[in-house]
C-alpha cells in the first residue's frame, strides 16, 4: 500500500482571498501537486483535513476539481477527512455523505489489496481543538471488530499526540485514552494526521502516528521559542505499508502560493498575547 499524504490546504471559495493576506492556497496546492507528478505506484491519496479555510461549498468543489483528476491519473483512491476549519455538513451535502450522515463525516473507504481507510471527523463547530464523542468511538469499535484483509489506515485531522507548542496544545485532540482503548489490538497499522502543520511522529496504543506538514504553511516548533511561527513552505509525505513498520518519507518544498514573498519571512509570528487571544477564541 503506497499513500500520498497531504493536509491543510485551507482553500477559499473566493479565488481572490489570501491566507493571512499573503498565501494563494490554490496556487500552493497546484504547485505541490506539480512537484508530485514524478511519484508513481500510488494506491491512495489521503488528505487529513482543513481542506477548506472558509467551509464553503465552492472551496470543496475547488478541492475536488484539483485533486480528482490528479488521483485519477495516478490510479489512486482519494480520501478526505474533516478538520477544524472545515464544515462537515457543507462537505457532506456537497461532495460525499459520510457513513454516519451529513453532519459527521466518519466513513470507511475500501482501498486496493484488501486495505481500508477509516476516517474520523474530529472537527468541533466553531472551535480549533479536536473531539471524538462516545458515539464515534462506539462506531469505530464496531468497524474495527471486523478486520480488513490487509489492514487499516486511520485518518483523523487532529493528531492523537500531545502537541509540541503551547498554542497547539490548546487545539489538540481530547479523549486520547478512550481512543487508545478502542485501537488496542485492532488491525490499524498507522494513523495519519495533519493540523499541526509540521512533521511529527509518535504512537498511540503501540500504533505509529505520522503528522504531515501543511500544504499552506509549515510551522516551526523547534526554534521559535515562546513564539508561534509558520513559514511559506509546503509539505507532503509518501507512506508505504507492507511487512514490518511503515516507511515514511517527507519533503518540505518552496511555496508556489507566495511567489513574491521570502520563504525565510514568517507567514505569521505570534507573541504570547496573540497566542492567548487565539486560545481564548478557539481553544478548549
Amino acid at each position: 500500500m503506497r499513500i500520498l499524504h497531504l493536509s491543510d490546504t485551507h482553500l477559499h471559495g473566493d479565488p481572490s482571498a489570501r491566507h493571512y493576506d499573503r498565501i494563494d492556497t490554490t496556487a500552493a496546492l497546484r504547485g505541490l501537486l506539480a512537484r508530485c507528478e514524478a511519484i508513481t505506484d500510488l494506491d491512495a491519496i489521503l488528505h487529513t483535513g482543513d481542506a477548506s479555510e472558509d467551509g464553503s461549498a465552492e472551496s470543496y468543489r475547488l478541492l475536488h476539481e484539483i485533486l480528482d483528476p490528479f488521483a485519477a491519473a495516478k490510479g489512486a483512491q482519494l480520501v478526505v477527512a474533516m478538520g477544524n476549519h472545515d464544515v462537515s455538513g457543507v462537505y457532506g451535502g456537497t461532495i460525499a455523505l459520510g457513513d454516519r450522515g451529513t453532519a459527521v463525516q466518519d466513513r470507511v473507504v475500501p482501498l486496493a489489496g484488501g486495505w481500508r481507510a477509516v476516517v474520523l471527523d474530529s472537527s468541533v463547530p466553531g472551535a480549533g481543538y479536536g473531539h471524538l464523542d462516545p458515539e464515534q468511538l462506539t462506531w469505530l469499535r464496531e468497524v474495527l471488530s471486523e478486520p480488513a484483509a490487509a489492514g487499516t489506515v486511520l485518518a483523523v485531522h487532529h493528531p492523537p499526540l500531545v502537541a509540541a507548542t503551547p498554542l497547539l496544545r490548546a487545539l489538540d485532540l481530547d479523549a486520547l485514552e478512550e481512543l487508545a482503548a478502542v485501537l488496542e489490538g485492532s488491525d490499524v497499522r498507522l494513523v495519519l494526521s495533519g493540523h499541526y502543520h509540521h512533521e511529527m511522529t509518535g504512537q498511540i496504543a503501540g500504533i505509529p502516528v505520522h503528522v504531515v506538514p501543511g500544504v499552506t504553511n509549515v510551522v516551526d516548533p523547534v526554534t521559535a521559542g515562546e513564539r508561534e511561527q509558520a513559514r511559506a513552505l509546503s509539505g507532503v509525505s509518501v507512506v508505504e505499508l507492507g511487512e514490518g513498520a511503515p516507511w515514511v518519507i517527507t519533503s518540505v518544498l518552496p511555496h508556489a502560493g507566495d511567489p513574491d514573498g521570502d520563504p525565510g519571512d514568517p507567514v505569521y509570528d505570534f507573541g504570547p498575547e496573540q497566542v492567548a487571544a487565539i486560545v481564548e477564541a478557539a481553544g478548549r
